[in-house]
């Protein structure tokens, strides 16, 4: 077995094998309307598991790799579910999907290794009005963890590995952009601040931390939907002459609301 599909495989088994992840999956989405689920950077798809089996959602994966797709059809085909589910060949950056066709869209440590910006503008638009977004990240301890261990360890590759990575998020934080190039890969963590300035920038608000999601603290996970629209000027017009109508009727000297 290649190494590749060893990992895909094994990320199966460990999510099937903890009862306590589709719990908290079930949990973050109780009494919501979970017709379609979308998982960006599927993976084996093991995280659409829950919605598939235990709601009757149709399921659709993305994944970068063509290996963790085949290994994603094999496993749902063995469990009797190939019918309820489907997958593709796809970047997060560019979702082949309608606008607006997805209940619920799950992304669990994809977005690290993408371009924010366009990736949760994507997420964005294929979400449904209503719909949640589950979105899982990288803090910056994730990466602070995994070198000190290295330093400890003396392994020079991770620490040259964390430390162009830690680099490469300071210069996104500051310019806003990732950093893409030999030197300097465009893989980033997220910190709140920076989040919420992407996720203003698409139309996304972050609700809550869903506890119990992660057990490790440097890979915190939110849930997030759409922010609200404001209201159209026209109808704002109209919502200004509804009040001064009724301040007239109460009292016909009071100033009214003059449409800008």
């Amino acid at each position: 077995m290649e190494p590749e599909e060893s990992y895909f495989s094994a990320e199966w088994e460990k999510f099937r094998s903890d009862p306590e992840r589709s719990r908290q999956s079930l949990a973050a989405v109780a009494g919501l309307r979970m017709s379609k689920v979308l998982d960006v950077g599927c993976g084996a798809g093991q995280e659409l598991l829950p919605f598939v089996t235990s709601l009757g959602a149709y399921g659709v994966g993305v994944d970068i790799s063509s290996t963790a797709m085949q290994i994603a059809r094999q496993k749902f085909e063995e469990l009797g579910y190939s019918e309820r589910v489907e997958f593709h060949y796809s970047p997060a950056e560019a979702l082949p999907f309608a606008s607006n066709s997805f209940d619920l869209v799950t992304c669990r440590l994809a977005l690290p290794y993408t371009v924010n910006q366009l990736a949760l503008s994507e997420m964005a638009r294929v979400l449904c009005p209503a719909g949640i977004l589950i979105l899982k990240i990288h803090a910056p301890l994730y990466y602070l963890r995994k070198g000190a261990r290295a330093v400890t360890k003396r392994d020079f590759r991770v620490i040259l590995w964390t430390g162009r990575i830690i680099l490469a998020s300071t210069l996104y934080h500051l310019t806003g952009t990732q950093p893409d190039n030999r030197l300097l890969k465009r893989e980033a963590f997220q910190t709140p601040w920076m989040l919420r300035r992407v996720l203003s920038s698409v139309g996304l608000v972050i609700l809550h931390e869903v506890a119990g999601a992660s057990k490790n603290a440097g890979t915190p996970t939110s849930s997030l939907k759409k922010a609200p629209r404001l209201q159209p000027a026209g109808s704002m017009k109209h919502m200004n002459n509804l009040i001064n109508f009724v301040r007239k009727l109460v009292s016909p000297q009071c100033v009214e609301f003059v449409d800008g």
